[in-house]
């Protein structure tokens, strides 16, 4: 068998086959581009400073406590 004859003999099914191979390669990098653009590869990126996700403390919780004024007992 020669090398002319590997690619002519029955280049419809070879010509088909490499049209569907192609057909799912464009349509499985389509869809991994579309899920993730940037697949981050773990250990070759530096991680980022993490911020707290606690409670938020309000401003008056923080300030100083006024001194109890003499004679005011809550009107008791």
């Amino acid at each position: 068998m020669n090398l002319k004859a590997l690619f002519v003999e029955n280049w419809p099914a070879k010509l088909a086959s490499l049209l569907i191979a192609t057909a799912i390669w464009y349509l499985i990098r389509n869809h991994l581009d579309a899920d993730n653009p940037s697949f981050p590869v773990p250990g070759t990126t530096v991680p980022s400073v993490r911020t707290s996700t606690g409670p938020n403390l309000d401003d008056t919780l923080l300030s100083p406590l006024a001194p109890p004024v003499p004679g005011n007992d809550g009107g008791n």
